[in-house]
């Protein structure tokens, strides 16, 4: 479960699927932002779901103007934290972070290239990078069927960063708000190129992993093989992630941030909000990402759902409802 704690960003990637919700907050003073007593609420919630991770995002989360404090409680509160990032912190607070217990706190950092950052942001990024080292896996987001990764690897050398890269392809956005993604008609030639990327980069001890989204389709039964030995596992499964607004409004996840939203409170835990949104889009998974997911075998076996569920979304004649059916039994009803 994702926490977005502002829809600051200094960054304009062009495939944010946050954009939604992001809007035109690039200023910090107009942010809208997590309050700590939802914040808290939010603590008290994992803590009932026995679940002890902490996964800070925004935006940017670290604008928050409390962000430091937020960790701290966190910590205290026995959480493990995690931050993602674009990296471009302010020196004082990673100097601050870099304080904090090494084992309870880790940052996923997307240093993916589209948005076109300034030299004193990238520097930013370097310092955070070099600050972090051990606790940093980076990511990068695909919007087209290739890209030259060879920065990430270097990046990885050079400040000693975990040995993995996160691999995610950019979805399409449910509704009217518009970002550059994937094409479904490049999945296949993406295929090709994430294996060789996952073959070069093994030969250096680094595993790719991946993010939801991608197609069983998109590579052949021989490189799913390569990519069982030489990367971080890989499946065809869209399952919830569930993030939580600034209001402690809740959605499937960024790409269909605007659809079928509910609220925190009306759940006792994590499990029963992700065995209701897996209910409410099953129907939506029967349609898949492409025609030919109709018929899928592996779709129909359930090895596969077809890719984003955003892609079906966007395909029918009217979008889903923004607010999803109460759920039954709701807490407080």
């Amino acid at each position: 479960m994702n926490i977005f704690i502002t829809n600051h960003c200094p960054r304009k990637c062009s495939f944010c699927f946050a954009r939604s919700r992001i809007g035109l907050s690039t200023e910090q003073e107009s942010a809208d932002i997590m309050s700590r007593e939802n914040i808290r609420r939010v603590m008290d919630f994992l803590e009932r779901s026995e679940e002890y991770q902490l996964r800070l995002l925004g935006g940017e989360p670290t604008t928050h103007p409390e962000f430091l404090d937020i960790v701290k409680e966190a910590m205290d509160r026995n959480f493990r934290v995690q931050i993602f990032t674009n990296g471009m912190l302010k020196q004082e607070l990673t100097d601050a972070l870099g304080d904090l217990p090494r084992d309870r706190l880790s940052f996923l950092c997307n240093v993916s290239p589209q948005a076109k950052d300034t030299e004193e942001q990238r520097e930013q990024v370097r310092y955070t990078l070099k600050k972090f080292n051990g606790r940093v896996q980076v990511g990068v987001t695909l919007t087209g069927p290739s890209m030259d990764y060879r920065y990430l690897i270097d990046y990885i050398e050079k400040y000693n960063l975990l040995r993995r890269i996160r691999v995610g392809i950019a979805q399409p956005i449910v509704g009217p708000t518009r970002n550059s993604h994937l094409a479904t008609a490049k999945y296949r030639e993406t295929g090709k190129f994430i294996v060789a990327m996952a073959l070069e980069c093994v030969k250096k001890d680094i595993l790719l992993g991946f993010d939801c989204g991608l197609t069983l389709c998109m590579f052949t039964e021989e490189e799913i093989g390569i990519l069982t030995k030489s990367a971080d596992g890989f499946r065809g499964l869209c399952d919830p992630i569930i993030d939580v607004g600034p209001g402690l409004d809740i959605w499937h996840c960024f790409p269909l941030a605007e659809t079928l939203n509910s609220r925190l409170d009306h759940f006792r835990t994590r499990r029963q909000i992700l065995n209701y949104y897996k209910k409410i889009t099953m129907p939506y998974k029967q349609l898949g990402c492409m025609a030919e997911c109709v018929s899928c075998v592996y779709r129909k076996r359930q090895q596969c759902t077809g890719g984003c569920l955003a892609h079906a979304m966007n395909s029918l004649n009217r979008f889903p409802p923004r607010i999803a059916p109460e759920p039954p039994g709701r807490v407080g009803s």
